[in-house]
């Protein structure tokens, strides 16, 4: 019988399998463009995985494959926003009860009052997904500007890295990424709380 340890490892094994087929395949871009906006919206498939499988099987098509995730993750942020709006408890509630992000939600409810585009910026550098951010900014009603902007910049740099490395390292890269997030988030989350702390209680912003 296997270990959780042993269970997530092997679920990762198996995940990184897929991505490494389909990137082989004739649709890689189509998978990509799937992956990354559905990942917005609802799925647990990161597509970063998927845009190092594909930049090792074809190092020349990075500029492709990071504007094909940039581009469709920014379109599902778009859809998250506006799902939020008009249909959270019906769509969001369910999916974030689902996942075992309800904390994570009020967190970012927390964060992002007031502060859009900072929080959206380091929202993609935190241990809370992308997603909580997402309908977070939409339960509120957030700004639009700011939201997208802000999220532009922070998945935009994430994903960046992430080739960036896969072509310095290759597949070696997702456990250096991996160990860059598991030090850099705590610090990002703990200043963008304190930051957040500082203006709400002693400016009254």
């Amino acid at each position: 019988m296997e270990t959780p340890i042993e269970t997530v490892l092997s679920l990762r094994e198996k995940m990184w399998r897929w991505f490494e087929y389909h990137a082989q395949r004739p649709h890689a871009l189509g998978w990509l463009a799937l992956v990354s906006f559905t990942d917005a919206i609802f799925s647990p498939l990161p597509p970063e995985v998927f845009l190092v499988a594909l930049t090792l099987a074809q190092p020349g098509r990075w500029r492709q494959y990071l504007a094909t995730a940039v581009s469709t993750t920014m379109a599902g942020a778009v859809t998250g926003y506006f799902v939020a709006i008009f249909l959270f408890h019906q769509f969001g509630e369910p999916l974030l009860a689902f996942y075992h992000l309800e904390s994570a939600f009020a967190t970012a409810r927390q964060l992002m009052v007031g502060h859009v585009f900072f929080t959206m910026m380091i929202a993609s550098f935190t241990p809370i997904p992308d997603k909580v951010f997402i309908y977070a900014g939409g339960f509120l009603g957030v700004h639009f500007a700011p939201y997208i902007a802000g999220y532009l910049l922070g998945r935009g740099a994430r994903m960046a890295l992430v080739v960036y490395l896969t072509g310095r390292y290759g597949k070696s890269a997702l456990d250096l990424f991996s160990k860059y997030i598991m030090w850099f988030a705590p610090l990002v989350f703990a200043l963008a709380t304190g930051y957040v702390i500082v203006h709400l209680h002693l400016f009254g912003l």
